[in-house]
């Protein structure tokens, strides 16, 4: 059984690394039109449900429950609340799985943004240095 300290490092690398994704559209592009690319993790689809569903911010609480855990502070979920509301509003044009269209969207784009920023700001905010990897390299795919 994991400790707490264990499950709270193990959550918030996912949550950095999720981050980086939104904020990444080198990586977006690169294996979101990449027709051989078979691995279902690097979809438009699968970057929402890892961070909206595998770490639950999906419920509409956003980081409340989080702050309230002490998995994130709350400057950090301050940090991210602009970029949090932006991308659980985003609908796809067509459908979750029409790369192309997504990538091309202006309201994505500014999705993009938003975590950029948030990354940005949380950069100022986090010291350790694996967290700090997580949320800024790109993903070995």
């Amino acid at each position: 059984m994991p400790t707490d300290h264990e499950t709270r490092r193990y959550w918030r690398l996912r949550w950095l690394s999720s981050i980086q994704e939104y904020s990444d559209d080198h990586t977006q592009h690169r294996l979101w039109l990449d027709t051989t690319n078979i691995n279902p993790h690097w979809t438009f689809f699968e970057l929402n449900s890892c961070y909206f569903d595998d770490l639950n911010l999906g419920d509409g609480g956003g980081y409340s429950w989080a702050v309230d855990d002490g998995l994130v502070s709350s400057q950090e979920a301050l940090a991210l609340g602009d970029f949090h509301a932006a991308a659980a509003a985003y609908r796809s044009p067509t459908d979750d799985f029409d790369h192309p269209t997504i990538l091309a969207d202006q309201k994505w784009h500014e999705v993009v943004a938003k975590a950029r920023w948030g990354q940005h700001m949380l950069l100022d905010l986090i010291n350790d240095e694996e967290e700090r990897d997580a949320l800024t390299k790109q993903p070995v795919a």
